[in-house]
């Protein structure tokens, strides 16, 4: 137990140096822009190690500047009631804009628990503000996706969590089987064009449970 606590505590003193220089030489590097052009001071993070915690977490992204939350979305464990497991992705919220945008441009791609990190300013928070803003036709062009291969333990809050990074959300229908269950699709409609198209291009070869997500332009679908 000793050597595996004084394994961890290396760990994460290695973290700590490697975020600092990664940090040092952006501020080195500065040539005036933001570079993470951001409108939010969340994060979406994917493509985490189902080990990574949140704790961890906060060790590599706390460096950067205050932390408000920082949240990994977990499941129930089946096979261990009252236990959870990760779902593989979650979310950063830093105090201020400028430091997400600071995050993003340091942090892509660090390598925790042996995974890439994967970051985009998360569009949740202010989506609403700039579609109520805008006089949008009942059926936009552009805003309908369907996602196939959706794993049958998925829920419509997964669907929900999983998009919402990208924007907000209108509609989201996961059709079930008569006997139960859900039919392994699901029907998802953005307020914008623009947050469909960032979902797409993000998500392509996002797995959720274990399995790789197919998602399509569904304009033909009925409302």
């Amino acid at each position: 137990e000793s050597k595996q606590a004084a394994a961890a505590q290396a760990e994460t003193a290695r973290r700590k140096i490697d975020v600092e220089s990664l940090l040092a030489s952006d501020v080195q590097g500065d040539d005036g822009n933001d570079g993470g052009n951001t409108s939010t001071s969340t994060l979406f993070i994917k493509n985490l190690n189902f080990d990574t915690t949140e704790a961890t977490l906060r060790e590599v992204f706390a460096p950067v500047g205050q932390l408000r939350k920082v949240t990994i979305r977990k499941k129930k464990d089946p096979k261990h009631p009252g236990q959870f497991l990760s779902m593989g992705f979650g979310f950063v919220e830093f105090a201020g804009e400028d430091t997400a945008g600071r995050a993003l441009k340091s942090l892509q791609g660090f390598v925790v628990d042996g995974h890439a990190l994967q970051l985009k300013i998360s569009s949740q928070s202010s989506a609403a503000g700039e579609v109520s803003a805008s006089t949008m036709p009942k059926a936009s062009t552009g805003t309908k996706l369907i996602i196939r291969n959706v794993p049958f333990e998925a829920t419509r809050k997964d669907i929900m969590e999983l998009f919402s990074a990208y924007g907000q959300l209108k509609t989201v229908r996961l059709p079930k089987k008569y006997a139960g269950g859900h039919r392994g699709f699901a029907f998802i409609e953005f307020l914008g064009q623009q947050e469909a198209k960032a979902a797409m291009k993000h998500l392509t070869n996002t797995h959720l449970y274990g399995r790789h997500l197919v998602i399509e332009p569904a304009e033909d679908i009925a409302d």
